[in-house]
């Protein structure tokens, strides 16, 4: 599976936030902000350029490295699949990454923090699958991710399940323009969220969960 480097306008928009804050700070684009705001950009660079940078220059092996470590992490987890899908998971995983130049261990970082790989899980809220997507979000997101709905049973489906997760965790980035927000807006619901943010509350508790995931599997070899 050949990839071809994309800049999407998710990465666009990403850089302009780094733009923004190397003008205010050219020698430092985490000097003067909070250790909570630079934190979040220095998320942001792992999550989208190291990614880009490795697939660039180590395209082929380093997706089948990849691959290889995130099916080794799934076998840890009772996910419920058949061997045919449980297969192809970690392929998907990387697919779908790669559409908004994400790091593929972020993704898994989600899928971790929503249903620890539990192809079946269900929310008390009726989010459904790995990335614990609600059926009204489901459908209403199927005709922008070019992904056939076929009712509730679409997202038990991990391929689009994951494509729906994805596609949806990049329309909330360029939304918000922050993905820390974007994280907690897949975890609340974007009207909740700026119902927090006109009240000067900013959700952490969530977006926080999945980084501590991420920098876990980035740490470690799997």
């Amino acid at each position: 599976m050949k990839f071809i480097v994309k800049f999407s306008s998710l990465f666009a928009g990403l850089t302009a936030v780094f733009i923004m804050a190397g003008l205010e700070k050219p020698n430092n684009h985490t000097q003067g902000l909070s250790s909570y705001h630079a934190s979040w950009i220095a998320w942001e660079e792992q999550v989208f350029d190291r990614s880009l940078k490795e697939l660039q220059n180590h395209e082929s092996q380093y997706e089948k490295d990849l691959q290889q470590r995130i099916t080794q992490l799934v076998s840890r987890y009772k996910t419920g699949l058949k061997k045919d899908r449980l297969d192809n998971l970690s392929e998907r995983i990387v697919y779908e990454s790669k559409k908004y130049s994400y790091d593929p261990l972020f993704l898994t970082a989600v899928i971790i923090t929503e249903s620890s790989f539990n192809n079946w899980a269900r929310s008390n809220r009726g989010a459904l699958g790995l990335m614990q997507i609600r059926p009204t979000t489901g459908k209403a997101l199927a005709g922008e991710a070019r992904v056939k709905w076929k009712g509730n049973p679409t997202l038990y489906d991990p391929d689009a399940n994951i494509a729906l997760g994805a596609y949806y965790l990049n329309k909330l980035f360029l939304r918000f323009g922050d993905l820390g927000l974007a994280l907690e807006a897949y975890n609340h619901g974007p009207s909740q969220l700026r119902r927090y943010l006109r009240k000067g509350i900013r959700p952490k508790q969530y977006s926080q969960k999945v980084f501590k995931h991420y920098n876990w599997l980035r740490s470690k070899s799997i």
